[in-house]
This record gives C-alpha cells, sequence and structure tokens, in this order.
C-alpha cells in the first residue's frame, strides 16, 4: 500500500483493527466536545446577545459540516476499496481528487456563506441585538471554513488506509490550540496579559487558525511522508470521474447526516418536548449531553467501521465484512447497556447537580432510564450506515438513517399526544432506537449484500486516426 503508516486490513482479527482505531478516535472527539464547552463559557463571559448568537449559529455550521462529512465518507469508501484491491494508484489519484473537490466544494460554500450571511439568519429567527454578533462570528467562520474542512478530509483518508492515531493526534492539537487561543483572541485581558479582545469573531478566527495548523501538518505529512498526493496532470475526463466517484458516496453520506438533526428538531419542538415547558426541554437537553460524553465510542465507531468493510469489501472477502457489522453490532449492544447502568446509578447526584428545578430533574432521569438503556439502537444505526457508505453502497444507509429518523419523530410526538407527559415523548424515543436496532441489525447480517459496490471505470477516449476515419 501507499506509505509506511498503512495497514492491511483485509487480514489479522477484524475487530481488533475497528478497535485499535476506535479507541484514539474516541479520544480525539472528546477533544473537539471539549472545545465546544470551553468556546461556550468564554463567549458567555460576553454578554448574552453574543452568547444565543453563537448557539444560533450552531445549526447552520452542522449543517454545511455535514458536506465536508460527506466528502470524507466518499474519501474513505473509494481509497478504502482501492487499498483492498491493491492499487496504489487509484489510491494517490483519489486520495488527491478528494482533497480538490473538498477545497472547491467548501469554497464555493464559504463564498455564499459570506455573501448571504445576514438574510440567513435573518430567516432562521436572529433578533437585531444578535445579528452584529452573528456577522461577526460567522463571517470568519465561513472565510476559514476550507481550513476547517481539509483536515478532516485528509484525516478521513489516512482512516481508510488504517492510520487511525495520526488523525487523532491531529484533532486533539487542533484542541489544545483551539482552547488556549479562545480566551486571548475574545477578551481584553487573561492571566494578567493583554488579550486582543476580538469578541465573538475571536471565538471563531481561534477554531480557524487551530485548524490551519492542523490542515498544514497533516498536509505535509500526506505530500512527504505517506506521498499520497498526486500533483501530475492526468486530464480533465479523470478528475471529473474521481470527483464522481467521490460524490456518488459523498453526497448520499452528506444528506444522511441532516435526518437525526430535523427529527431532533421536532422532538425537542413544540409538538415535542417544549409543549412541556422549559423545565422539560432543559431536562432532556442536559441528559442528552450528558449521554453524548458516555458515547463517545459509538461515534468513533462509525468512523472506524467504513474503513474495514470498504478494504475487506474491496478484496472480496464478505465473510470478513459480515464480522466487522455483527462485532460492531455487539458491541453497541455491550458498551450502551454498560453506560447506562452507569448513569442510571449517577444519575441521583447528575440531575440535581445540572438542573435546578424539580421537573427538570424527573425529565433527566426519565431519559437516562429510557433513551440511555436503549442507546445502542442509535449506535448500530450508525455503524450499519457508515459500514455501507465504505463498501460504496450509500443507499443503504439513507435508507437506515432516514427510517430511524422518521420513526423517532413520529413515535415522540405520538408518545406525547397520547401520554401528555414529557415521559410519552421520551418513551417515543427510546422505542424508535428499539425498533430501529433490531431492524437494522436482523436486515444487515441476514439480507444484505456485503459485497462492494465495484468502481467504474472511466471510457477510454476513442483512438484519433478511428475518428478521422
Amino acid at each position: 500500500m501507499a506509505g509506511r503508516a498503512t495497514r492491511d486490513l483485509t487480514e489479522g482479527p477484524v475487530f481488533g483493527h475497528i478497535l485499535r482505531m476506535l479507541v484514539p478516535m474516541s479520544f480525539g472527539i472528546v477533544a473537539m466536545m471539549l472545545t465546544g464547552v470551553i468556546d461556550t463559557y468564554w463567549v458567555g463571559t460576553l454578554g448574552t446577545s453574543q452568547q444565543a448568537a453563537v448557539q444560533l449559529s450552531f445549526p447552520v455550521t452542522m449543517l454545511v459540516m455535514s458536506i465536508s462529512i460527506g466528502l470524507g465518507a466518499g474519501a474513505v469508501s473509494v481509497v478504502s476499496r482501492a487499498a483492498g484491491e491493491k492499487d496504489d494508484s487509484i489510491i494517490r489519484r483519489t486520495a488527491t481528487d478528494a482533497l480538490s473537490l473538498s477545497v472547491l466544494a467548501v469554497g464555493f460554500v464559504s463564498i455564499l456563506g459570506v455573501i448571504f450571511v445576514e438574510p440567513l439568519f435573518r430567516l432562521i429567527g436572529a433578533s437585531d441585538t444578535m445579528i452584529p454578533h452573528v456577522i461577526d462570528y460567522m463571517t470568519v467562520w465561513f472565510s476559514g471554513i476550507v481550513l476547517i474542512v481539509g483536515p478532516m478530509v485528509a484525516s478521513n483518508i489516512l482512516r481508510a488506509l488504517g492510520n487511525a492515531v495520526l488523525p487523532s493526534i491531529m484533532m486533539i492539537a487542533a484542541a489544545v490550540v483551539n482552547m488556549i487561543l479562545d480566551p486571548f483572541f475574545i477578551l481584553d485581558e487573561f492571566l494578567g496579559l493583554p488579550g486582543l479582545g476580538w469578541g465573538v469573531s475571536g471565538a471563531a478566527l481561534a477554531t480557524v487558525a487551530a485548524n490551519a495548523v492542523t490542515f498544514v501538518m497533516i498536509g505535509s505529512y500526506l505530500v512527504f511522508r505517506e506521498k499520497l498526493i498526486d500533483f501530475r496532470w492526468h486530464g480533465l475526463g479523470e478528475l471529473v470521474h474521481n470527483w464522481g466517484e467521490i460524490a456518488r458516496v459523498g453526497l448520499p453520506a452528506a444528506a444522511s447526516n441532516t435526518f437525526n438533526p430535523f427529527a431532533l428538531t421536532i422532538v425537542m419542538g413544540g409538538l415535542g418536548m417544549a409543549q412541556f415547558g422549559d423545565a422539560a426541554v432543559g431536562g432532556v437537553g442536559v441528559a442528552a449531553r450528558l449521554e453524548a460524553f458516555a458515547i463517545v465510542p459509538l461515534f468513533a465507531l462509525s468512523a472506524s467501521i467504513g474503513p474495514v468493510t470498504g478494504q475487506n469489501g474491496g478484496a472480496g472477502i464478505t465473510s470478513r465484512v459480515r464480522e466487522a457489522f455483527a462485532k460492531s453490532f455487539l458491541f453497541c449492544l455491550v458498551w450502551s447497556l454498560s453506560m447506562a447502568v452507569i448513569i442510571l446509578l449517577l444519575s441521583r447526584w447528575l440531575a440535581p447537580a445540572f438542573l435546578p428545578s424539580e421537573m427538570g430533574q424527573q425529565v433527566a432521569q426519565t431519559y437516562w432510564s429510557l433513551v440511555t438503556l436503549t442507546i445502542a439502537g442509535y449506535g448500530i444505526s450508525m455503524a450499519a450506515s457508515a459500514g455501507f457508505n465504505g463498501l460504496g453502497r450509500p443507499s443503504f444507509g439513507v435508507m437506515i438513517t432516514s427510517s430511524r429518523a422518521l420513526m423517532m419523530a413520529v413515535l415522540a410526538v405520538s408518545g406525547g399526544i397520547i401520554f401528555n407527559s414529557p415521559a410519552g415523548v421520551i418513551g417515543g424515543v427510546a422505542i424508535a432506537n428499539i425498533l430501529s436496532g433490531a431492524g437494522t441489525a436482523t436486515y444487515v447480517l441476514f439480507r444484505a449484500p456485503m459485497e462492494a459496490r465495484k468502481r467504474k471505470q472511466r471510457k477510454a477516449a476513442a483512438p484519433a486516426n478511428a475518428a478521422s476515419e
């Protein structure tokens, strides 16, 4: 394979490969989550309007980041399948073209974002007091988004080749740099030292600067150490063909990442939890945030299974693909149940520590006793979707994630109406987790194809003399 740090995932213990990538990825995800917490804290010191402006930006930034997640999934799929086929030339070309496609696609979004930032956020409800801070924050964020997305796609390329340690180190490094820069960029003074006092713009710039550092580092590694970047021009036809192969997986994967946020919006909105008051919404919000830290390995699993299914599918070893799915699903079940028991045991102290109202505490404890106990279903859905993306079969992933999201929204709203209580909404989410997890596992292990979808061959150009005859 291309590069010294790559690993052949078609040999050795299947789940051993997944676990070896899952562990460092978990640390990287935790580091990035902590960055969000630190950002929120420092921006909160500026004032309510500034805090609200940055919080309001979250759905938009997540929607834009879904593009990079999709492009990363497309890169993982194409590169890992080529690695399974032991085709170094395709690995280099698709790695190069994945990076160029991400830069161009996100660059286009960046330009549109800077131009339309104010009308966009007024459309989604930003108040007059929030708008100046939204513009300050999002103009910087949109301007530097290429530097944020670039390292993500580059990291996915390395993961596709079995190298999970360096991408995780880069995530942690970006998080540390971001947390160090935050107070100096945001505040006028910190620890007796002068700060730049850029406010919310400083928060966005700290994120962009931290990712720029990692982009240079991981880019240099790809070029000089792994030699995965091919600077030769192979013609527009091959470039467009490779972009098409990446987008064939990347676009559905990006769409899949939007289903869950939309479903959560319905669950938390006026048809769901919001009808029962602020305390109910706060209880579910706190419970879900704490739960997210506990199930980080499930998020890491979804980033680790694709390279394994892709390489083994590309090599035609379907038994190892099926084993990767089966053992990943078992891991989801064991880990989720273990974390649910721990959280339940600690819930009598956790709820009052984060929630002042008795109702909020009761809602949080209900959530942990129902949803957290069934979160394995969510993990199974994520792992299955990512695994099929690795096989070059993104339609299966779209089917899995969309059906779970629809089920969750319908059952949560129905539960709230039938039982007229927060417990009804929460119970609906829990039932959706059980049904989607059980249905997904059954379908994947007994019905779904385990073969990788073959890469389309580009049609060769007709010979010049043939055209003249």
